[in-house]
C-alpha cells in the first residue's frame, strides 16, 4: 500500500507504522488530517480517501490503525478519550533492560493505541557519570540511548518521562561497599545525610541532560523501613511521616532547580497514616495534618492493580483530593505474576478502575508494566492488558468481542490464543479473576523434585493432566499462522506446559513411589521420565534465552540462566540418587523419607508465591 499523508508532519511516520499491517492491499490511500480542538478522533473512508480529526497526534495514529487494520471497508466513527494523559510504563530494573529497538517498537504501537506518554522505570538502569557503581554491570542506558529514544517518541506525539527512585528500591545499587554512608539500610537511603543530597543531585542533572520534557516520576513509594536503619541509631526514633515530608521537600527543591515538574507514588502517605500499614485501609473520613501534606504543585500518583471493588477506587481518589489537587491512575498490565501473564486480573482491575475514574474525571492514566523477581515473564506478553487499558480510555465499555477486533487488526494476533497463557496460574474455579495471584506454574517449575516444598498444594489438583491440555491446545494454535514474535512467545509457552505436565507432580510420584518401596516405578523415572524432562527443559532454556536476547539487553539474563540452569542440575541429581537406591535400597533417600507439609495451612487453595529464591529450596540462599 501506498500512502499519500496531505500534511507532510504525518507522512514518514504513517509509512513507518505501515509496516505493522503486512496484508494491507497494494493500492493508494490519500489521507487527509485535519487538527480539531474537540478531544478524541473521528474518522471518514470513501473508498481511498480518508479524512482523520484529531485533537493530539496519538489520536491521529491511532485512526490511522483502525483504517489499516480494515483497509477494504468504508469507515464512519469517532471516539471521545477519556483522558488527557494516557501511557504505559516499561520496568526496566528487574533485570530486563529493554534494548532500544525493543522501546522503538513498543513506542509505535503506543501510537496506534492512542497513548501518549512511556514511563521508562529505571531504578539505576540510567547514567550518573560521578557515580560508575550506579547501574554497573546492569545494561544501565546510556545518555545517547535515552535521548535516541526520546527523539523517536516525540515523532509519533510520544513524551518519554524519566520514572526513577530517590529514597527507597535502591537495593541492587546500595549492595555496593561504596554505598554505606548513604544506606538507611540495604534499600533505602539514609534520609538528612548530606553525602544522599550531593547523589540526588547528580543524579537529577543527569537525568535532565538525557530527557527534555518537564514531568519527571520520583518514586518514593514502599520504604518500609524508613527512619528504622540507620537513621534511627543516628538520630533515635523520630516521626516518620516527618522524615518523609523533609527528605521529599528537599529532593522536590532539586526538581524545580532544574526545572522538572516532580511526580510521586502516594502510598506511603496512607501507610504512614493507616493503623495497619497498609496502602488501601485509610478510613475516608481521614484528615492529614497540614504541615504533613505534600507541596501543593505535586503530582501524586495513585497505584492501583489489585482491587475490584468500585467503592473502593472512589475512597481512594476521594483521599488523594485531599492531600492533592494534581493526581494520576496507575493500573497494571500484571505482567509479574511469575512465568506467564495474569490477564485476568489485569482486565477486571483495569474494567473496575478505569471506570471510575471516567466517573471522577481523572483524566491521567498509565498502565504499569513491572517485571518482579527478574523479568521472567516476557514483555511482549502485555499486548493484550495492554490494548485493553488504552481501549477503556476511548470507549465507555470495552467488550470481549472489541478488544479480540483490536488486537486482531493492530497486532494479527487471536486474543483467545494469548488468553491461553492465563491458563497457566488461573485454574482454580473459586478464583475466576485470580485475584489472589496463584501462580503455580512457577512453583511446579522450580521447585526441588526431592523436596516438594508445594507438594501438599498440588496433591489432588490434577497438574499433569491440567498441562498436557494446556500444551495440547498451544500446539493447536501453533498450527495457524502467527506474527513471527507471537510464534516464538507461543512456542515457548507450549514447551513450558509440556515441560510443567512431566514435573509438575514428580514430587508427589517419587514420594509415593519410595513410600512404598515400588522399584520399578522409580526406575521409570530415573530411566525414562527425568531424561525427557531433560531434553524438554533444554529446548525450553534455548527458547527463552532467544527471547531475551530479541528483547533485552544480555545483562540480566544470567540470572534466568542460572535459574534454568539449577533446575536441570537437580533433576540430574534427583536421577543420580535415585538410581543408587534401587541398587542398594538399605541406603535410604532421606529427603524422600521425610513426611510432606502443606506451604499454606488451607490445603486445598494455591496463592501467590513470587521468590524465586524461597520455592527453589528451603533452605537458605540469599540470607544469612
Amino acid at each position: 500500500m501506498k500512502l499519500i499523508v496531505k500534511d507532510l508532519k504525518f507522512q514518514e511516520t504513517s509509512e513507518i507504522l505501515l509496516k505493522h499491517f503486512p496484508e494491507a492491499p497494494e493500492e493508494e490511500l490519500v489521507i487527509y488530517p485535519e487538527y480539531t480542538e474537540k478531544s478524541g478522533l473521528r474518522v471518514l473512508k470513501c473508498g481511498n480517501n480518508v479524512k482523520i480529526q484529531y485533537h493530539q497526534d496519538v489520536q491521529y495514529y491511532r485512526a490511522l490503525g483502525m483504517v489499516l487494520g480494515d483497509p477494504e471497508e468504508d469507515i464512519s466513527c469517532s471516539e471521545t478519550a477519556y483522558t488527557s494523559r494516557l501511557g504505559t510504563m516499561f520496568d526496566c530494573s528487574r533485570n530486563g533492560v529493554l534494548k532500544v529497538g525493543t522501546v522503538k517498537r513498543y513506542i509505535e504501537y503506543l501510537a496506534l493505541l492512542g497513548m501518549n506518554d512511556l514511563l521508562l522505570y529505571t531504578e539505576d538502569t540510567y547514567e550518573i557519570p560521578k557515580y560508575p557503581h550506579f547501574g554497573a554491570l546492569r545494561g544501565r542506558y546510556t545518555k545517547e540511548e535515552i535521548r535516541e529514544i526520546e527523539r523517536y517518541a516525540a515523532k509519533f506525539g510520544v513524551e518519554l518521562v524519566p520514572c526513577i527512585q530517590t529514597l527507597a528500591h535502591l537495593r541492587t545499587y546500595l549492595r555496593w561497599p561504596v554505598t554505606e554512608p548513604m544506606r538507611d539500610n540495604t534499600d533505602i537511603l539514609l534520609v538528612g545525610e548530606p553525602a544522599v543530597y550531593e547523589f540526588l543531585e547528580d543524579m537529577i542533572r543527569s537525568v535532565r541532560t538525557s530527557f527534555s520534557g518537564k514531568r519527571i516520576h520520583i518514586g518514593m513509594d514502599e520504604a518500609f523501613q524508613l527512619g528504622l536503619g540507620n537513621y534511627l541509631r543516628k538520630n533515635g526514633y523520630q516521626d516518620r511521616t516527618g522524615i518523609m515530608k523533609e527528605h521529599l521537600d528537599r529532593v522536590c527543591a532539586i526538581c524545580r532547580k532544574y526545572e522538572f515538574d516532580p511526580m510521586i507514588w502516594s502510598d506511603m502517605y496512607f501507610m504512614l497514616a493507616s493503623e495497619d500499614g497498609r496502602y488501601y485501609s485509610v478510613s475516608e473520613d481521614y484528615e492529614w495534618h497540614e504541615k504533613d501534606k505534600p507541596d501543593k504543585d505535586l503530582t501524586l500518583v495513585y497505584w492501583d492493580y489489585y482491587n475490584v471493588s468500585e467503592d473502593m477506587y472512589r475512597k481512594m481518589v476521594h483521599l488523594h483530593g485531599k492531600l492533592s489537587g494534581h493526581m494520576y491512575f496507575a493500573g497494571g498490565g500484571w505482567t509479574w505474576n511469575g512465568i506467564a501473564p495474569n490477564y485476568a486480573r489485569a482486565l477486571e482491575t483495569t474494567r473496575v478502575g478505569t471506570k471510575v475514574m471516567k466517573e471522577a474525571g481523572a483524566d491521567k492514566w498509565f498502565c504499569t508494566l513491572w517485571q518482579d523477581d527478574g523479568a521472567e515473564t516476557p514483555m511482549e506478553t502485555c499486548l493484550l492488558s495492554l490494548t485493553y487499558f488504552a481501549e477503556c480510555a476511548y470507549e465507555k465499555e470495552v467488550t470481549k468481542e472489541r478488544l479480540h477486533d483490536r488486537v486482531k487488526e493492530l497486532f494479527g494476533i487471536d486474543s483467545e490464543d494469548l488468553m491461553l497463557l492465563d491458563r497457566f496460574d488461573n485454574f482454580q474455579p473459586e478464583d475466576p479473576y485470580n485475584l489472589k495471584s496463584a501462580n503455580p506454574s512457577k512453583l511446579a517449575l522450580y521447585q526441588d523434585p526431592m523436596l516438594g516444598i508445594f507438594d501438599g498444594q498440588f496433591k489432588g489438583k490434577g497438574l499433569r493432566e491440567y498441562y498436557q491440555d494446556l500444551a495440547e491446545k498451544l500446539e493447536q494454535c501453533l498450527e495457524k499462522e502467527q506474527p513471527q514474535r507471537i510464534r516464538k512467545l507461543l512456542a515457548y509457552y507450549q514447551k513450558l506446559a509440556a515441560f510443567l505436565a512431566e514435573k509438575a507432580e514428580m514430587g508427589l510420584e517419587l514420594k509415593s513411589g519410595y513410600d512404598n518401596q515400588d522399584k520399578d516405578r522409580l526406575c521409570v523415572w530415573a530411566g525414562k521420565r527425568i531424561p525427557v524432562c531433560l531434553t524438554l527443559l533444554k529446548e525450553l532454556h534455548g527458547m527463552r534465552e532467544e527471547i531475551w536476547m530479541d528483547e533485552c539487553k544480555p545483562q540480566g539474563y544470567e540470572v534466568i540462566d542460572v535459574r534454568l540452569g539449577g533446575i536441570r542440575s537437580r533433576l540430574e541429581s534427583a536421577a543420580k540418587r535415585i538410581s543408587a537406591w534401587i541398587c542398594d535400597p538399605e541406603q535410604p533417600l532421606e529427603e524422600l523419607e521425610e513426611k510432606r507439609v502443606c506451604f499454606w495451612p488451607d490445603e486445598d487453595r494455591i496463592y501467590s508465591f513470587n521468590r524465586w529464591e524461597q520455592i527453589v529450596s528451603a533452605s537458605n540462599i540469599n540470607e544469612l
